[in-house]
């Protein structure tokens, strides 16, 4: 399932491909979302913004088009009226004078006014997005609030109400660049590790953003390029490596499951 990252990336391309233009032609998969069709088509598109892993594209005089990926939805990005080679059912098209936005294989989309969209079940719970201008000192605030505080990490990464956009990589990732065991809670940890977390949140989610889904730093990230390593291994610290070495130690990465999605930990590393 895409994360914070992927999303924020997606609401960019659509925002670049057909923001501030009013589309010519719209198509819904859902029957009970047919009639918007023609009530946006002509209607100015005026903003596209990631909302933790959900994406909402507003129209003029208050429509806006919620969607959210779950595990197989896909964006693409064609010229106006093309569309890709792919087995994935076409659920919401997008088109404007120059280019379609198309969201393939979704299992979420619905068409609401503001009020609705403020009330939204999913919407409505999500913590700070940390791709949104949160500070680090927030992040460490909340992580210590009682709702909180007596969560291991492992389960609290995937609470879309601690801090939204985070799921399986990030949550390796994070904890492994904050140097804390997923078993850990806030409540086991000192304020400097707290605030040393609350720092590598950011880091991380900002890192994958900008680069496209790399979190290892770029020094590092070069280095075992140049030295033959793959993408694949080098673009993240520890997710999807089990058995191979960790880059900074050199200890095996293992792998576990935790609040029932996998993760992976450096036990030399993670002692926190």
């Amino acid at each position: 399932m895409p994360e914070g990252p992927e999303v924020h990336r997606e609401a960019d391309k659509i925002r670049n491909a057909i923001g501030n233009q009013s589309p010519i032609y719209l198509y819904f998969y859902h029957d009970h979302l047919k009639p918007f069709e023609s009530d946006l088509t002509g209607k100015q598109i005026e903003n596209v913004e990631a909302y933790g892993k959900g994406l909402v594209i507003s129209f003029q005089d208050d429509f806006h088009i919620y969607s959210h990926n779950q595990l197989y939805g896909k964006w693409y990005i064609k010229p106006a009226g093309d569309y890709p080679k792919t087995n994935r059912e076409l659920r919401l098209e997008i088109r404007t004078d120059r280019k379609s936005a198309l969201l393939y294989s979704a299992s979420e989309i619905d068409v609401m006014d503001s009020v609705s969209l403020h009330e939204h079940s999913y919407l409505k719970k999500l913590g700070p997005d940390l791709l949104k201008g949160v500070e680090h000192e927030t992040i460490a605030e909340r992580t210590v609030e009682t709702q909180f505080r007596r969560k291991s990490f492992a389960s609290l990464l995937l609470n879309q109400g601690f801090l939204s956009g985070v799921g399986n990589y990030l949550r390796t990732e994070i904890l492994y660049d904050a140097r804390i065991h997923p078993k850990k809670r806030p409540m086991d940890l000192s304020d400097e590790s707290i605030e040393t977390f609350s720092k590598s949140a950011l880091t991380i989610t900002g890192r994958s953003y900008e680069t496209g889904g790399l979190t290892t730093p770029e020094d590092l990230a070069m280095k075992l390029k140049s030295e033959g390593v793959k993408r694949r291994n080098y673009r993240h610290y520890l997710f999807g490596r089990e058995g191979k070495p960790c880059h900074i130690c050199g200890s095996s990465i293992q792998k576990s499951k935790m609040s029932g999605r996998r993760i992976y930990i450096c036990d030399t590393c993670q002692k926190d």
